[in-house]
């Protein structure tokens, strides 16, 4: 989603725009960030130049805009930089997306989709048991009404089958709203299977003339280690992979043991 841009203006012109979108007047602006409203009034009227900065950042907390943007320094009102505190993060989860234990590409992605706003809404609500003392009380019930029919075990037990894994219901939801998130970033982001694709046929390709050298098939019987070599010839082109490692990776997945001295003359 692109950001609103404001036409120029001053901090005066901005804070009256400001004010009037968000319908907070004068008095109230005062009261929340701290100065006396004849002080704010006097400002705003271009009566004094003085309101001071500690007040300037204040109103840029109150209104969520940045002070550059108070100031006329950017006609983006969003806030580039957030302090640890306004996000709610713990020091640790900043810290794992600082050092990117956590991947920062992946959670940008994720808070900026609709859906996964409503998966961590889903997942408060699992955590403090909201659903879930619902589906308790039922199969509390349902055990008492199980235990006064007691006498008549067919009715106990088919009122016993009507209780529910007090977790349930949260984990499906859970799970349904996030892969909903998922695949709507994996959406916006694309794939490139057909490349992959593409290149994997090529390297079947190169695999094949390797071992047929140029006859529409292969004459001879075709061992694992030409297969290996020829797995590995297709892709010496590639920077920074290691032939003889693709050549053993092979041999190893296919269980074959090789005399080395032998492999090394047929080669």
């Amino acid at each position: 989603m692109e950001a609103q841009v404001f036409l120029q203006g001053t901090i005066r012109e901005r804070l009256q725009d400001l004010m009037k979108s968000s319908k907070i007047n004068q008095a109230e602006l005062a009261t929340r960030i701290g100065c006396s409203e004849s002080l704010l009034s006097r400002f705003i009227s271009g009566k004094t130049d003085k309101l001071g900065d500690e007040n300037i950042i204040r109103i840029a907390s109150v209104f969520n805009v940045s002070t550059d943007f108070l100031l006329g320094e950017t006609d983006l009102p969003d806030k580039l930089h957030y302090d640890i505190s306004e996000l709610g993060l713990s020091v640790q989860a900043a810290r794992n997306l600082y050092t990117q234990k956590a991947n920062p590409q992946v959670v940008s992605a994720l808070l900026e989709n609709p859906e996964f706003a409503n998966t961590t809404y889903l997942i408060d609500s699992y955590l403090n048991d909201e659903l879930a003392r619902g589906f308790a009380a039922q199969n509390q019930l349902c055990a008492t009404i199980a235990n006064l029919v007691r006498g008549t075990p067919e009715v106990a037990n088919q009122v016993k089958s009507f209780q529910t894994p007090v977790y349930q219901a949260d984990h499906t939801a859970i799970t349904e709203s996030f892969m909903r998130a998922v695949k709507s970033v994996k959406a916006e982001r694309g794939h490139d299977l057909n490349a992959t694709r593409e290149l994997t046929s090529q390297s079947v390709k190169k695999v094949f003339d390797e071992l047929t050298k140029g006859q529409s098939k292969p004459k001879r019987k075709i061992t694992a280690m030409q297969v290996a070599n020829a797995l590995a010839k297709s892709v010496s082109d590639l920077p920074g992979v290691d032939t003889e490692t693709v050549k053993q990776l092979f041999l190893a997945m296919t269980g074959t043991v090789v005399n080395h001295a032998k492999a090394t003359t047929n080669e």
